[in-house]
Parts: structure tokens; sequence; C-alpha cells
């Protein structure tokens, strides 16, 4: 058997993907990395050079190769700083600047979030009265239609059949590896897990991981981990936690589909978390339960109780019923 192993430490291996935003000026360049800013002085056009090569593609010795040995160096210290990464760890840069600690970004006021709620896309030029759409009677459809939030005047119960249809349907993987969503490269790199707050018979309180191939739940801890940890604070959906329902946990393990993809790695798993997210809302719309998909997860603390690997991210919660 020949076994292979990449080191990111090896220059063939090492693909520079600049991690931050540069801005210029007549001395060089400052790279805004998150809470820090990396400056680098020189000539900007070759600057400009050397990193524009930094695209997450082009090997180290692709670089020095074009540029000279001297941006070895420079290179090194941008990654030493956090100014560059491997491209395939581009996602660890994406998620960091699209997690804050807030549940959202500058304050609104109402008049504002109204407008913006009333401001929809349209191409500039509509010069003909378009084709109406001939639709039919499709189950989907009818299921899409029907799909709704929970509120905080709900009070549908969820039961164990209800949850173990909706996370099958969310996440199901046969044994031909055909998934109830598709996958890109057929990694399948979500990770599915489940906080049971109440006793819901066969299920006993604490946190449970879903086996999407052999549609199973295996409890891993007797820990209820408290909202406040979990969760970012908002008043949208605090009411609902409240009432201790269960709750859905979608992550990714990056690793894999990142190691073919590269950067896209990131992307394609938020699409598979947004397919994944529709059919548990299909499902529960077929069994009449409401949930409500939350974007506001205290990552560290979410990563920390679901014992997620590094090279893992926690993506959102569901909390199912009411």
């Amino acid at each position: 058997m020949i076994s292979v192993r990449t080191d990111p430490d090896e220059p063939d291996c090492f693909f520079p993907l600049l991690a931050g935003s540069p801005r210029w000026d007549e001395d060089g360049v400052a790279i805004d990395v998150g809470r820090n800013i990396v400056r680098v002085d020189g000539p900007p056009a070759r600057l400009r050079a050397i990193l524009g090569d930094c695209d997450g593609r082009t090997s180290m010795n692709m670089i020095a190769g074009r540029h000279g040995e001297d941006c070895r160096e420079l290179i090194a210290t941008l990654r030493a700083d956090n100014g560059v990464v491997d491209g395939e760890q581009a996602w660890r840069v994406l998620h960091s600047q699209s997690s804050t600690g807030a549940p959202l970004g500058r304050s609104i006021d109402d008049a504002t979030l109204k407008l913006l709620l009333e401001t929809t896309f349209a191409p500039p030029d509509l010069s003909d009265s378009g084709v109406d759409l001939e639709v039919g009677s499709a189950k989907t459809l009818e299921l899409a239609t029907m799909r709704r939030s929970t509120t905080p005047e709900d009070s549908d119960p969820v039961s164990f059949g209800d949850l173990s249809t909706i996370l099958a349907s969310a996440y199901g993987i046969s044994p031909s590896e055909s998934g109830s969503v598709p996958s890109a490269g057929g990694f399948y790199p979500l990770i599915v897990h489940v906080l049971i707050r109440e006793p819901l018979p066969p299920l006993e309180t604490g946190l449970w991981w879903h086996d999407p191939r052999n549609l199973r739940l295996h409890r891993l801890s007797e820990v209820v981990a408290d909202d406040r940890i979990l969760f970012v604070p908002g008043v949208t959906h605090q009411e609902i936690l409240d009432r201790r329902m269960p709750v859905v946990f979608l992550s990714a393990d990056l690793r894999r589909p990142s190691r073919k993809y590269g950067p896209r790695g990131y992307r394609y798993a938020l699409i598979e978390a947004g397919a994944a997210l529709q059919s548990a809302h299909l499902a529960a719309a077929e069994a009449g339960v409401p949930v409500r998909a939350i974007g506001g997860i205290e990552d560290e603390s979410v990563h920390e109780y679901l014992a997620l690997p590094d090279g893992a991210v926690a993506l959102l919660a569901l909390l199912v019923g009411a």
C-alpha cells in the first residue's frame, strides 16, 4: 500500500491565501486580519504581484519561482501573523469573519427595517410583460407553502416520531451513499446533534448524535447545557427557547471537502446545510410541527459542548416544535 501524506509546512504543499483585506499606500500595504493589522513595507508594485499570487491555488514554490526566493520570508512572516493561511484552511477566515458576538449588525431603527423588508430585487429594465408559471399541484410546493416558524404563541408539541422523521429527512444517507440532500463530491460532511432538554421517550435528557447512515441516535452526554451559553442573547427567540423543546445542531466537518475543493469547501458545506434545513422544514410541515432556525449561536461554546474536532464548525440550530 502506498501512503500519501500532505504536509502544509512543505513548500510544495502550502498554497498561501491572503487572509485579510489589504489597504495600500505609497509605502506598502496594511492587511486587516480581524483584531490585528499586519503591516508590510516595500515597493507596492512588487508586493501587489506577490500577494496577488496568494490565491490559495498557487504553491509557495511557484510563487518563489516567479518573484524570487526572498518572498518566502515575507509569506512566512505573514503566515505567523495570520496574514495568510493555507488554501485548504480558508474556511477558518470566512467562518470567523461571519461570526459575531451579537445577533444583529449595526443598530437599525424600525423605519429602516420596514424599508429593507419592502425593498426587493428586480432587474432594471423589464420591457416585456413576462410569462406566468404553470403551477401544478406538486406535493413539495404544497408543503413549502405550509412551512412555518415557531412563534411564542405556538403550543404544538413534538413527538419522538415527528423528531425522527425530521432528522431522517434532513440528513439521512442510504447504503448506496445517496443522501436526502445533495453533497458536493459525496463527502456528506454535516454533523447532526440533538439536545433533549426535557424527556422525550424513549429519549432521555442530554446530548445525542444522529447517525445518518443507520438512522440511530446515540447519547453522548447527560449534560444539558444552559441556553445562555449556547445562544447569542436575542429577544426574537428567547421566549421560544424557554419552552425547552428539542434543539437540532447542524455542524460541518470541513477537513475532507476542503482537501478536495480548497476554499470552496466551506461554500459547499453551507449549501448542504441549507438543503438539510429545507428538508427538515418540509418534513416538519407535513407533520404539522413548527420549527425555527437560529443562526445566533455562540460558536466557541457550542463547539466545545458538541465536542467537535478541530476542522469542524457549528453552523446553526433548529428548534423543533413548541
